[in-house]
């Protein structure tokens, strides 16, 4: 018994243990274990074990968050850390409506809650509603409403009568994609009594007592949501012959998001106050649906929003609370005003990233203040957003390949490893606190074919810059234009721009000469103005710390820029010792996919040169 072996799972060895012993044993001396009817009872046998050894196996990893495997597990699991997994999302937009001739001319005018609008999106028409309503004013024969929020879904509604008033009384939401922000949940009295109070969702049980009207939220293992209420001690009870109605919207989620590079339009469905004649200013373009919370984000997000306890005190639980509840947001970064630099204290300094091609608006940046933060953060702590600073890397790649190891030409390794800068950037970078560490990099191209010998990479910063038309622009102390890292002397330059030299519009660029021969790399530079047609110096605006990678330009007046050109693209050869790129607080490391254009000035930001090895 003591040689027994019990630790295999594969099929084949379980079969091979059993049959070493059964040969061990007198019984069965002399046996043809093969191609006897013991070898068919063996396979059983190896069946089961290896059967309920997958069962067992299963049982223990959906009993863990980590190894949940299961939608449903996933969220039961979560349910005892607190949290309950989001729902879809309905996209929202921001409109100004202007209402013109109504019917009597009233002093003013409602829009009321959920009038129709609609978008059409990819061939396909949604409807959108205002969860508000609004009130305008007369002016002449207009009304206009400023700042509408109107959200993605159709307006349902259930009702259920109370027969159990415990909280085990459960009751489900009858909709898959129903977005949870927008439930809406009254209680009437009873059938003969249509009296009813409106009960409100309780995302912290201290401080409730046996009168707060409030309900609880929940998903099922089958995926719905559903909701209960208090036993008269955390919430008000609820008596038999209660009518409960919940009102929600259904939503499609994230199909709905359009990019803030597309125009998107809104026309009324019906009429507001009798009058057709409305105009649909969209000032923010719908954005922030999203579809159920995943599996991979459940178990994510539920120990992270479980650590905060409901309350936004460190910056994890800042970054939590929003990475949970805003589905906009690709990446959040949080620090304190104490870090920042200069100072500002008091303050909780938040940065948001949207998803590429979308932006994350004021008013959306201000719902995150007082829907998600207000009633959880410290009262003399407040948020102030701050946005993004991207820092966009060139590279230019020297590759040296065999062709003896392999079938791809010198152009099928240009697209391969042009392709796998790419994914390594979309999968490592492009959000905060990812840094750029060039041995990684250097790793992760050499591993996409035998053939690679070996990659020398060249690393650049672009960083970009709008001044302002015709004034004299100035970036300096905390607006100076900083690369973050050390850079090379003599290799900055920038895209094409206009301006006014002595009467004489010129088309210029940004340039840099080190102040002594040969260059200092810990030392500093000037920043000048080149004329692009000569090369000639045209003006100085400017210095340059090549240690701390910080560009100073005391005035800069363009006035305007090449076809194609909306902004300055100002870009930094790194040192070689600096190639690791850090980043911290709001900083993002972006791959630069600029194509090279000689008439704006503007380089590739991809740049590879392979060589074949020469036996």
């Amino acid at each position: 018994m003591s040689n027994l072996r019990i630790a295999e799972l594969d099929f084949d060895q379980i079969k091979t243990n059993l049959r070493t012993y059964l040969k061990a044993q007198d019984t069965f001396t002399d046996y043809d274990f093969e191609g006897s009817g013991l070898s068919t009872l063996l396979d059983v046998l190896a069946y089961n074990t290896h059967y309920n050894a997958y069962l067992a196996n299963m049982l223990m990893n959906e009993m863990f968050l980590d190894s949940a495997v299961k939608r449903a597990s996933a969220v039961s699991l979560a349910k005892h850390l607190g949290y309950t997994p989001t729902s879809a999302r309905g996209s929202k937009a921001n409109l100004t409506l202007v209402v013109n001739n109504p019917a009597g001319l009233p002093a003013s005018l409602t829009l009321n809650r959920y009038t129709p609008f609609t978008s059409t999106i990819g061939g396909t028409a949604y409807t959108f509603l205002n969860n508000e309503a609004k009130t305008a004013g007369r002016v002449g024969t207009s009304y206009t409403f400023s700042n509408v929020d109107v959200i993605e879904g159709a307006l349902q509604s259930y009702s259920f009568a109370v027969t159990d008033t415990t909280p085990d009384a459960k009751y489900i939401i009858p909709a898959n994609n129903v977005d949870t922000t927008t439930l809406q949940v009254t209680v009437q009295t009873s059938a003969t009594d249509t009296t009813f109070d409106i009960y409100t969702l309780s995302t912290d049980i201290t401080g409730l007592n046996g009168n707060n009207m409030v309900y609880f939220l929940e998903q099922n293992p089958i995926g719905n949501y559903q909701i209960f209420f208090g036993d008269g001690i955390l919430g008000k009870n609820l008596t038999v012959g209660n009518i409960i109605t919940i009102q929600y919207l259904v939503v499609t989620g994230a199909a709905v998001n359009v990019s803030s590079k597309i125009t998107q339009t809104f026309t009324a469905s019906g009429t507001i106050g009798g009058s057709t004649n409305i105009s649909i200013t969209v000032n923010s373009n719908s954005t922030g649906g999203a579809d159920n919370e995943s599996i991979t984000s459940i178990k994510f997000n539920a120990p992270r929003i479980n650590a905060t306890k409901n309350r936004a005190v460190t910056a994890v639980d800042y970054e939590s609370l929003i990475l949970a509840q805003y589905a906009g947001a690709e990446s959040v970064s949080v620090w304190g005003g104490e870090e920042n630099i200069p100072p500002i204290f008091g303050k909780v300094l938040i940065s948001l990233k949207p998803y590429a091609g979308y932006t994350i608006s004021d008013n959306t940046k201000e719902s995150i203040k007082n829907t998600i933060l207000k009633s959880k953060q410290i009262v003399a702590i407040q948020p102030q957003f701050v946005d993004p600073e991207y820092l966009y890397v060139s590279i230019v790649a020297s590759v040296l390949f065999d062709p003896n190891m392999t079938t791809k030409t010198s152009e099928d390794i240009t697209t391969l490893i042009n392709s796998r800068i790419n994914t390594y950037f979309a999968t490592n970078l492009n959000k905060f606190n990812k840094n750029f560490y060039i041995s990684q990099f250097i790793k992760y191209i050499i591993e996409s074919d035998v053939s690679l010998i070996s990659v020398s990479p060249e690393i650049g910063i672009q960083r970009r810059i709008t001044p302002t038309l015709n004034v004299s622009n100035v970036y300096q102390g905390s607006v100076a234009i900083k690369y973050y890292n050390k850079i090379h002397p003599n290799e900055i330059y920038s895209t094409k721009f206009y301006i006014n030299n002595n009467g004489v519009q010129t088309l210029v660029t940004i340039k840099d000469r080190s102040t002594t021969s040969p260059p200092n790399y810990n030392g500093t530079g000037t920043l000048i103005l080149v004329n692009a047609a000569n090369d000639t110096t045209v003006s100085t605006i400017g210095s340059v710390n090549y240690a701390t990678g910080t560009l100073t330009i005391t005035g800069l007046t363009p006035l305007g820029y090449q076809t194609g050109q909306t902004n300055i693209q100002i870009t930094a050869k790194l040192q070689e010792e600096s190639y690791n790129v850090s980043t911290a607080k709001n900083q993002i490391l972006v791959l630069d996919d600029s194509s090279k254009d000689a008439t704006t000035g503007r380089a590739a930001g991809i740049t590879i040169n392979v060589t074949t090895l020469v036996q």
